[in-house]
């Protein structure tokens, strides 16, 4: 198919292989983010060589400052590329990319165009090195985080004004908006991008109480418009709590971490009340949770432990959102599966990808290593040393056929 892509009378970036057996896909489920019975398979990125004019600092919702190549325009996998991801300032210093280089770039994944290498034959007199600047885009100092596993500095740089800086508070509002947040209809980056700067909005709980009168008199808005909008707006009034976390721009909180910790926090007043918490008994609280450990806890803390970010999760409830509680099952015969965390040893007669389709599908999570936080075994024929290390450490084990009982009970 690579061989003959160049001759297609469309563009393709890449091939989906897929069980092709209905049965079979639905035995073997899906993965929180992707079916188990698909795999996609990208082609090699196609590179195009250009040269360096300028490198500029983008903020994004975290605050993380990124660095961008402002590129002589070239034409990448039928793209006409003028920007360049640098990633961050360690990236810059490894690969030495200077403005005025000669470079190679290509489309990562035919997506996001970056820099692959510097044609250092070709660097001329007039190259600049980059000084990473100290400030954000909003003025504030900005700086590096210490990660609390290893001490070791963080590679991106972050604004640390949260809402208070324009840059990232706009960012912010775009991800809210968006499909992976509130998903609400109309709302799109555009629209973020004119009503910020008509003033219509500068924070979250700006979007819940919008002129709709003023809006209606804008160019491109109409009736039908306006009251797409406000029935968007309103259908979004109820998300589930894990949707609205992982909406927040925390760093380290995406929606996978975000469904965790809302099972164990299944509201908004409970993770907001960590912030009145001693630090290591927060700490502890959340490391508890599978899957989040010190980094996630600290970034989690910092968030709720400022008064701003606490207040405008209270201006957006105060104007009518409600987060729903993030059940991971809501059958009441699955209590017994539901948020327990299991470990899968030795010979099953199902498949184990089967299995552990059938134990996510009922609320709980299946992990590769046990530990005091496993809550059961489920051991097969010459299940080895996690059976012996189960009973070290305490934890309840089952047959197959006891835990097939509890999933059909």
């Amino acid at each position: 198919i690579e061989e003959i892509r160049s001759k297609l009378d469309y563009d393709i970036d890449g091939l989906v292989y897929k069980v092709n057996n209905l049965q079979l896909q639905t035995r073997l489920g899906n993965t929180s983010s992707a079916p188990r019975w698909a795999t996609a398979y990208k082609f090699s990125s196609e590179k195009a060589t250009t040269r360096i004019r300028d490198i500029i600092i983008q903020v994004g919702r975290t605050g993380a400052i990124t660095p961008v190549a402002k590129v002589e325009p070239v034409t990448v996998g039928g793209v006409v590329v003028s920007n360049a991801t640098l990633h961050n300032e360690d990236e810059i210093n490894r690969k030495d990319i200077r403005v005025n280089d000669s470079i190679t770039i290509q489309r990562a994944g035919d997506v996001i165009p970056q820099v692959v290498s510097v044609d250092l034959s070709k660097r001329d007199l007039d190259s600049k090195k980059y000084i990473f600047p100290d400030n954000c885009l909003c003025g504030s100092v900005i700086q590096k985080e210490i990660n609390p596993t290893t001490n070791k500095e963080d590679a991106i740089r972050r604004c640390p004004k949260g809402y208070d800086c324009d840059y990232t508070a706009k960012e912010k509002l775009k991800h809210i908006v968006s499909k992976e947040a509130f998903n609400i209809d109309g709302f799109g980056k555009k629209v973020v991008d004119q009503f910020w700067d008509l003033k219509l909005v500068k924070k979250p709980s700006d979007i819940f109480k919008l002129n709709y009168d003023k809006i209606n008199k804008l160019e491109g808005w109409g009736d039908k418009s306006v009251d797409a909008l406000r029935d968007g707006i309103a259908a979004s009034l109820e998300p589930r709590l894990d949707k609205f976390l992982s909406s927040l721009g925390i760093p380290d909180v995406g929606p996978e971490t975000s469904r965790v910790v809302c099972a164990k926090f299944n509201n908004i007043d409970s993770l907001l009340e960590l912030s009145a918490m001693d630090n290591e008994q927060a700490v502890a609280e959340l490391s508890e949770i599978e899957g989040v450990g010190k980094e996630v806890a600290g970034s989690l803390l910092q968030f709720v432990g400022s008064a701003k970010n606490r207040d405008a999760v209270k201006a957006m409830i105060s104007f009518g959102l409600r987060p729903q509680s993030a059940e991971l099952s809501t059958d009441d015969h699955k209590d017994a599966v539901a948020s327990k965390v299991f470990v899968l040893t030795g010979a099953l007669s199902c498949s184990r990808p089967e299995m552990k389709a059938l134990i996510e599908a009922a609320g709980g999570k299946v992990t590769g290593t046990l530990s005091k936080k496993t809550d059961y075994l489920v051991a097969g024929d010459k299940a080895g040393s996690k059976l012996s290390k189960a009973k070290d450490l305490g934890v309840e084990v089952l047959s197959e056929q006891q835990i097939l009982a509890l999933l059909s009970s």
